[in-house]
């Protein structure tokens, strides 16, 4: 199976980089692109830059490359209120909450003619879950909203959590990925580790843990490729 893994920030890719030996890259404009073998697996591995631009960029890179399932891994700030720094995010759908075109009859956070939501097919949810099973991590299912906007205030987490229902996380770039992915008719799913929680002191923690939260999102990931068949 070919596998393409898409994560924004050099600080997220560099368990990526121990663990699966990747050294010589190629360079796409602003996306920075690796290939490797892994358990059997054809792997493409992209630094695809922060925000929903340049993770729809970077995913319609790799999406030529025809592979099978596409995974973004990362960080996200947390929505809900019993999420910690480093727990795992299983992404069951993922969804804009910067996208309004509700004047037009669209749902709050769904772009023009695409879906409202970008669920993950249920095989991807369950593996996933069998394989944080495996380590000592935390790891939960929900929703991952994306925009481009860095949480970090109080009001701005409770209202976001209130909108949209089921929401455990925050982040910049992983409904861009699905959108693509699904444009391509490719299975894809986000995983997300939490840095931060999104209030006031964010910034802070976030360049504290962004390198753990990365960690332990690419850690669950490799952990479900061993058993990918």
């Amino acid at each position: 199976m070919k596998v393409a893994i898409i994560c924004p920030m050099e600080e997220e890719i560099g368990y990526y980089k121990e663990h699966l030996g990747l050294s010589a890259s190629e360079i796409v404009g602003s996306t920075e692109v690796w290939t490797t073998s892994y358990e059997g697996h054809e792997i493409v591995v992209a630094r695809c830059g922060i925000g929903k631009v340049n993770a729809a960029i970077a995913t319609t890179l790799v999406a030529q490359t025809n592979p099978d399932l596409i995974i973004n891994t990362g960080s996200a700030g947390a929505l809900a209120p019993d999420r910690q720094i480093g727990d795992i995010v299983i992404g069951e759908a993922t969804m804009y909450h910067d996208a309004d075109a509700r004047a037009f009859g669209y749902e709050l956070g769904q772009v023009p003619t695409m879906p409202a939501r970008y669920k993950a097919p249920e095989n991807l949810i369950q593996g996933f879950l069998d394989a944080y099973h495996e380590t000592d991590l935390n790891a939960t299912t929900g929703l991952i909203l994306t925009g481009d906007q860095f949480i970090a205030d109080t009001d701005k987490v409770n209202d976001l959590y209130q909108t949209f229902r089921g929401a455990q996380c925050a982040e910049m770039e992983g409904a861009a990925v699905a959108q693509v992915a699904h444009q391509f008719g490719v299975d894809c799913i986000v995983i997300r580790a939490i840095s931060d929680t999104a209030q006031q002191d964010a910034n802070v923690v976030f360049d504290e843990f962004v390198v753990t939260a990365g960690q332990n999102a690419a850690k669950v990931t490799l952990n479900y490729l061993k058993h990918l068949n």
